[in-house]
């Protein structure tokens, strides 16, 4: 360990390798048993009570800077920490990585998602809009993970994704571990690991406290969002002390997007006006006698739909948490942990400029069209007359909240450890649109809106959109706005005739709600073998009552008060200052939005439509909407689980072998209230129209685990794993209600609902090959693959598309003739009647499996053995290589959305012990996303990117230490696009910015 100057503390030191990705969980333990140590100027590494497995109740505090009695300095010794973590990573018998607090009380990453995803195997979503954190783990979406605190389950504020990691202060954790190959004692639900956000009891703090004060800056829209935290550990005695940790930061911060939302053809009309660009593009036809179709019969693409789209989040995050622990003597402990965490967006807006163009729209190609990759053609940049332009303004308010309360007790001696937990926790994650549009609609004769797009084909500096005239929305309606009826609830006009229409308002909005609850008792009993083959013997159960409680609705315009609209309800967008940060100039600033705050309250009171009732927003419900019946339900889960676990350790030709084999069952009773549309009227509808249904299924789980870890020589150590994990679709992405909506043209469409959906599994194998080549670095390959059952798919099935019996509802009998599900029910509107026919969609589990495979290498070291100023220089690279095999039900390949097949961490830092320099580089490669709906478009995918971030430190006393973080120095973009590069479909800017911390510790 190198010294530190009088007055100097190496916090740098930490700083700089709090993402160092040793198998952190490891590293925390380390640190922990520094800061508790009697003597921590000579830190010692902590030793579970088992060697061969470290449970999340085990592990140490966070890594704290602290002084002793005397007045010298007391150094935490990162290097020593960092050696002595890769020591104790090689005594772990799971595989785990993870990130520990750096010293200064927080990580320094700009939320816990940008943190992990220094680690191998980890991917940040950062198409999750408002920094809501999500990940994926080896190749996997988030909500394939399992959320634990201290190692049990708690109630994730989840909605229709993965738990976001954003809706957590990291202050308040000591550390966050990876479990890439659980045991059978660990928590189940989690088929690519478990991410454990970890909290340290208060025997394992020490004494005395700190205070946090940090700026942050958000160079995109020059925002500034202040933070603080406080914190302090009293211990009582030995045997009793009390913790607390507080934390604030304010949210302000924005997002620009440039949104190329559809690609159409052009009609053969369009194509004709412009015969010499497009006519060989298009077949010979009387509607078009020119094209002559000798280069292509298929037609060329433009863009049909563009959007200018900024997001500007608004909000608190508080979150704290608080725990008392007693050993009222050396067998015995018992301790109280809790968490509360709020985040709270009510002002969180979305401000978008939509350009639409149809085959109503005068379109004129200004380039020649090219060749896709697919075989497609398309133009880039085209004028357009009659376009149709909407101003639309969206209040988009969020609330992510959870609390838990963890009361562990434990009683052990040599022989025995029995434990006993009980955990109380509940979240709630709420989204709240409000949205108000004004629109010019086109005309037969033109509505007089032209402008140009250039899409940039891919070059995002290249982009250009232009409207005209300026404004091109208008608050007027001369004679009063009038209501669009039941089949168009969201909007009015000015005017009643539809031919005479020139300009409509649409209000709306989404309403969300997810609710869960969580209640659980486990206990466990362990017995401890000395000098045996078999090291220890591990039993326990647990029983869990998981209910997630779904709400969701949507608005209509009816009995707003537009005769309060004026010119008022629009002003210069905010988002076009200084959009995109100035990096595409071609944008327009010719873009009106409304101020919903000051324009909202006018629009109130609303009349309530009859029969129907108003949200807690005032607002009417629209209760023929689907969302109404496909959102509204609960669904509960009672699971018990028993397990048990043999610990061994032999030696054979001088090689170790230890390791843990365990087998675990988990019987589930699942419940689902769901509504079920019992009339159909051609209005707004009524809570009437629908009635409750429950649906019932149980089901069992066996879940082995095996794992050996083979010393082969002192410096290499060969771990594997063989273990079977599951994981339940989260509740609101595949919803139990059947919607029948109303008939379109003789066609109607039903959704299927899904109550029996069962979870998908997965049998796994791991292998890792660990070289410790020096006390204090190591080189690491790992291998992993994953056989995934059971992932959800469309319905192919006839069968079940079109039941025979199709009374309940309301269809009569169904019949399959040719690729058409006829009903018995007789559809007059037509020339002559015909059978109704029946469009039906859902989802099953199904039963081709997919394989997820990949290899994750590691190489940590630090350069202590070189002279001079070159010793103060350390590093890592980490690299994680994913593919995914196998075809769906219908024979299609498989894909995983949002995963890379490449992922890479560079690391370098140099520190003393009076400042310290940390630089990370974070690179993915391409990947693939999911159709998301009509705000994003069809499915796409995303161009590689990278990014920089830095961390610096500098110790201004032994009580005071400040430090600057960085990220995205590269100032890098976000691009999707469709299949070529040259078909973008979205491009998104977060811009850099830049956090200012200082930290005082008493």
């Amino acid at each position: 360990m190198y010294a530190a100057r009088p007055g100097r503390r190496s916090i740098g030191a930490m700083l700089l390798a709090a993402t160092m990705l040793s198998g952190s969980g490891a590293m925390a333990q380390a640190v922990g048993a520094e800061v508790q140590s009697g003597n921590p100027a000579t830190p010692t590494v902590a030793t579970p009570h088992n060697p061969d497995q470290t449970t999340a109740a085990d592990r140490p505090a966070e890594a704290q800077v602290e002084t002793s009695d005397s007045s010298d300095i007391v150094v935490t010794g990162f290097r020593q920490s960092y050696t002595d973590a890769i020591a104790s990573k090689r005594r772990e018998v799971a595989i785990t990585d993870g990130i520990s607090s750096d010293g200064l009380g927080r990580f320094p990453d700009l939320n816990v998602g940008e943190a992990l995803q220094r680690v191998p195997g980890v991917q940040i979503n950062r198409e999750a809009e408002g920094r809501n954190a999500t990940i994926n783990l080896r190749g996997l979406p988030g909500e394939y993970a399992r959320l634990t605190l201290n190692g049990v389950a708690f109630a994730e504020p989840i909605l229709s994704e993965a738990a976001p990691l954003g809706a957590f202060n990291a202050d308040i954790f000591s550390a966050i571990v990876v479990d890439k190959s659980p045991l059978a004692n660990a928590q189940s639900g989690g088929l690519s690991g478990n991410v454990d956000l970890e909290i340290a009891t208060a025997l394992k703090r020490k004494e005395g406290g700190f205070v946090k004060l940090s700026g942050e800056y958000n160079q995109l829209g020059q925002r500034f969002a202040p933070a603080a935290t406080v914190a302090y550990n009293h211990r009582f005695s030995d045997s009793f002390g009390v913790f607390g940790v507080l934390a604030y930061k304010r949210e302000s911060f924005r997002r620009d997007s440039i949104l190329f939302n559809s690609y159409t053809n052009f009609t053969a009309a369009q194509a004709q006006a412009n015969a010499s660009t497009l006519g060989t593009y298009y077949a010979t036809s009387t509607a078009c006698p020119s094209c002559t179709g000798t280069k292509s019969t298929a037609g060329v693409l433009y863009n049909s739909a563009f959007r200018q789209y900024a997001r500007v989040n608004e909000g608190n995050l508080w979150t704290g948490a608080a725990g008392a622990e007693w050993k009222p003597d050396d067998q015995t402990s018992i301790s109280l942990t809790g968490f509360y965490t709020d985040r709270s967006l009510p002002n969180t807006k979305q401000y978008l400029l939509i350009m639409s163009n149809n085959q109503a729209s005068v379109l004129t190609p200004l380039t020649a069209p090219v060749q896709l990759s697919d075989g497609r053609n398309l133009v880039t940049d085209i004028n357009y007359a009659n376009g149709d332009m909407v101003s639309s303004t969206r209040g988009l308010g969020t609330l992510q909240r959870s609390w838990g309360i963890n009361a562990r007790s434990a009683w052990e001696n040599d022989d025995w450890k029995v434990t006993g937990l009980g955990t109380v926790s509940r979240a709630d994650n709420n989204s709240i649109e409000q949205q108000f549009d004004f629109n010019t609609v086109q005309t037969a004769a033109g509505n007089g809106v032209t402008g140009t797009i250039r899409t940039g084909a891919g070059d995002v500096s290249a982009i250009n959109f232009s409207v005209s005239p300026n404004p091109a929305v208008t608050t007027t309606a001369a004679n009063g706005w009038f209501w669009g009826g039941v089949g168009d609830p969201t909007s009015f006009y000015d005017s009643a005739t539809a031919s005479a229409r020139r300009n409509r308002i649409q209000f709306t909005g989404t309403q969300s709600y997810g609710a869960n609850r969580l209640y659980a008792y486990q206990a466990d009993v362990e017995r401890t073998f000395h000098d045996s083959v078999i090291s220890g013997i591990q039993v326990g159960g647990r029983l869990e009552r998981n209910i997630f409680i779904s709400r969701g609705y949507r608005i209509s315009a009816f009995g707003i008060q537009t005769q309060n609209i004026n010119s008022s309800f629009l002003e210069q967008s905010p988002g076009s200052d200084g959009f995109f940060g100035g990096l595409v100039d071609g944008v327009t600033t010719n873009w009106q939005t409304v101020p919903l705050d000051t324009a909202l309250p006018k629009l109130q009171p609303v009349t309530v439509y009859p029969g129907g009732q108003l949200s807690p927003q005032g607002y009417n419900i629209r209760y023929n909407d689907n969302n109404y019946a496909l959102y509204n339900f609960t669904n509960r889960n009672d699971l018990a689980a028993v397990y048990g676990q043999v610990k061994y350790e032999l030696h054979l030709g001088g090689i170790t072998l230890r390791g843990n084999g365990g087998l675990r069952y988990e019987y589930t009773r699942n419940v689902i209230d769901a509504l079920d549309r019992i009339s159909l009227t051609g209005t707004i509808g009524s809570p009437a129209d629908f009635r409750y249904n429950t649906y019932k299924q149980n089901y069992g789980k066996l879940l082995p685990s095996f794992i050996v870890v083979a010393d082969l020589t002192d410096k290499l150590l060969l771990r594997g794993a063989a273990y079977r994990t599951y994981v339940r679709p989260q509740p609101r992405q595949f919803t139990p209600a059947t919607i029948v909506g109303s008939p379109n043209g003789g066609v109607y469409s039903v959704t299927l609902g899904n109550p029996d959906l069962k979870p998908y599994d997965a049998t796994s194998f791991d292998a890792s090959l660990e070289w410790y080549n020096r006390p204090n670095g190591i080189v690491s390959v790992a291998a992993f693959q994953k056989r995934i059952t059971g992932l959800i798919a469309q319905i192919s099935d006839p069968k079940r598309l079109c039941p025979s019996d199709a009374r309940v509802l309301g269809l009569g009998t169904l019949t399959v003739n040719g690729d058409q599900c006829q009903s018995s029910l007789i559809y007059t509107g037509g020339a002559v009647p015909t059978p109704f026919l029946v469009a039906a969609t859902g989802f099953v589990n199904q039963d081709s499996p997919i394989t997820v495979r990949g290899l994750e290498f590691n190489v940590q070291q630090t350069l202590d053995f070189l002279p001079g100023l070159l010793r103060n220089l350390g590093g890592g690279i980490n690299y994680a290589y994913t593919t995914v095999s196998g075809t769906t039900s219908s024979g299609a390949t498989a894909t995983l959305p949002g995963v890379s097949k490449h992922n890479a961490n560079v690391i370098g830092y140099y520190e003393t012990g009076d400042y310290g320099l940390r630089l990370v580089y974070n690179l993915r490669s391409k990947y693939d996303l999911a159709s998301a709906g009509t705000f994003t478009g069809a499915a796409r995918q995303v161009r590689a990117r990278g990014q920089l971030d830095m961390s610096a430190s500098y110790n201004v006393s032994k009580n005071l230490s400040l430090s600057l973080d960085a990220y995205n120095l590269t100032n890098a973009i976000r691009v999707e696009y469709e299949n070529d590069p040259q078909l973008i479909r979205r491009a998104d800017y977060d811009g850099r910015t830049v956090t200012l911390t200082a930290r005082a510790t008493f």
